[in-house]
C-alpha cells in the first residue's frame, strides 16, 4: 500500500496539516497518510515511529508556513540549526532515501527558502520545486497536487467515487432526527452559491455606503463656516498697552524615568467569543486552548437569523428546491506569540460539510482579536473577534 508522510511544525502550520490530511484521505482511499498527531499511538516512542514511517513512505510533503524557517526555541536559537530538531531530522532522513519524492508545500503565504538559508543537510530541499497551496484557491491547488502525486511510481489514482476537491462527511457522526443530509449533487456547487450570496450583500452595502458618503460631503459644503473678519488695527489715539513685567524663571522638577512595563503574561484564549465580519454578521464562537493548540466551534446558527445566510439559502431553494436550516463552524489551529491561525470546516444541517476555509487572527488585547476569514470557495472578509459571555457552543 502506498504511504505518504506529512512533515510540519505544529506552531507554524498544524491547521493546514489537518485539512490536507483529511483531503488526501478523501482523494486517495487506498493510501495511508501519516501525520504525527493522528498516527502515533499513545505511549509509542515518537522518534522511532517517525523513522519507521519515513523508511516505508513513497512521498514526503514538507509543509512550509510563514514561521517555518525562523521559528526559535526557548533559548532564542533557530530550531532548524539544532541537529536534534524533529522537523530537521525528518527532512534530512527523507532526503537521503532513494525512491522517495520530497515535495515542499507552501502554505499561509510562505515563500520557499533558499538553499543558503538552510542547514547543509537540508540544502537539497531548497533546490526542490515547491507547490503552493493558497487559502483562496485551496481546492484548485489541492487538485493540482493530486495530479502530481498520482503520476509518481507506486502511488494510486485518485478516487472517482468522490469529488477530490470537497471534504467528505463520512468521518462525522450520523445525523440526528432533526438533520437533513444533502445529496452530493447539492453539496458540490455550494461554494459558488455562497460566493454569489456574499457578493450580492457586498454590492448592496457598497451602494448605501456611497450614498452616505455623498450626503456627508454635501452637508459639509453647506455648513462650512465663513472665516471671521480680521481685527481692526489700533487707532493713532488709542492708549498704548501697558508694559508687561518680566517673569522670573521657574525651576522644573526632574521626574523619575518610568519603570519598564512588566512582561505581559500569556493570554488564555479559552472561553466564549463573538466574531463579526464586514457585513455585520455575528457568529458566536467557543475557543479551547491547551498549550499552543486551539480548537474552535460555533453553535448551530439558524440561517433565518443572519442576512448573508438568508440570501444563500434563498438561492439554494430557488436553484435546487432544497435549502438548509442551520450552519456551524468547527476548527483547529495554534497560537504563536500574538498570531492565531485556524483551519475551518463549515457544516450545514448538523454534519454535512459544505465548505472549508481558514481564520487568521492577531491578538490585540485580552478581549479583542482582528484578522481575516477566508473561505476556500473564494470569499474573504475582515473580522473582529471579541470576548463575550454566555453559554458554550453546543
Amino acid at each position: 500500500m502506498a504511504r505518504l508522510f506529512i512533515s510540519y511544525r505544529r506552531k507554524d502550520s498544524s491547521g493546514y496539516a489537518q485539512t490536507l490530511h483529511e483531503d488526501l484521505l478523501q482523494a486517495f482511499p487506498g493510501m495511508e497518510v501519516f501525520r504525527d498527531l493522528e498516527s502515533i499511538a499513545a505511549g509509542e516512542d515518537f522518534v522511532d515511529a517517525i523513522e519507521r514511517e519515513l523508511d516505508r513512505c513513497n512521498v514526503v510533503l514538507v509543509l512550509v508556513g510563514p514561521h517555518w524557517l525562523s521559528m526559535t526555541d526557548a533559548q532564542g536559537k533557530r530550531r532548524l540549526d539544532n541537529p536534534n530538531d524533529p522537523v530537521r531530522m525528518e527532512i534530512a532522513r527523507a532526503l537521503t532515501r532513494r525512491g522517495v519524492r520530497v515535495i515542499p508545500v507552501l502554505v499561509g503565504g510562505a515563500v520557499m527558502p533558499d538553499a543558503a538559508e538552510l542547514p547543509e543537510e537540508l540544502s537539497a530541499l531548497g533546490r526542490r520545486n515547491a507547490h503552493e497551496m493558497t487559502d483562496k484557491r485551496w481546492q484548485y491547488d489541492f487538485g493540482e497536487l493530486c495530479g502530481v502525486l498520482e503520476k509518481l511510481p507506486g502511488m494510486p489514482m485518485r478516487s472517482t467515487a468522490s469529488d477530490s476537491t470537497t471534504h467528505s462527511s463520512s468521518n462525522k457522526n450520523a445525523a440526528g432526527d432533526d438533520d437533513l443530509p444533502l445529496p452530493e449533487s447539492f453539496k458540490k456547487p455550494v461554494g459558488r452559491v455562497i460566493g454569489a450570496a456574499r457578493k450580492l450583500v457586498w454590492g448592496v452595502g457598497i451602494f448605501f455606503t456611497f450614498i452616505i458618503v455623498v450626503a456627508i460631503f454635501v452637508g459639509e459644503e453647506e455648513t462650512t463656516p465663513q472665516p471671521a473678519p480680521a481685527p481692526a488695527p489700533f487707532a493713532a489715539d488709542d492708549p498704548a498697552p501697558a508694559p508687561v513685567a518680566p517673569v522670573a524663571p521657574v525651576a522644573v522638577a526632574t521626574l523619575p524615568a518610568p519603570a519598564a512595563p512588566a512582561p505581559e503574561p500569556e493570554r488564555d484564549l479559552t472561553g466564549n467569543w463573538t466574531m463579526v465580519d464586514a457585513q455585520g454578521e455575528r457568529i458566536p464562537l467557543t475557543l479551547t486552548r491547551q498549550g499552543n493548540d486551539l480548537t474552535l466551534r460555533s453553535p448551530r446558527i439558524n440561517v433565518t437569523q443572519h442576512p448573508v445566510w438568508q440570501v444563500y439559502n434563498a438561492v439554494l431553494i430557488q436553484t435546487y428546491g432544497q435549502g438548509v436550516t442551520d450552519i456551524h463552524f468547527e476548527g483547529a489551529g495554534e497560537a504563536y506569540e500574538r498570531d492565531v491561525n485556524f483551519a475551518l470546516n463549515i457544516f450545514a444541517n448538523g454534519n454535512v460539510m459544505i465548505n472549508t476555509g481558514s481564520l487568521s487572527l492577531r491578538v490585540a488585547n485580552s478581549s479583542t482579536m482582528t484578522g481575516t476569514l477566508r473561505y476556500n470557495s473564494g470569499e474573504t472578509s475582515v473580522v473582529t473577534v471579541s470576548r463575550s459571555s454566555g453559554a458554550a457552543a453546543n
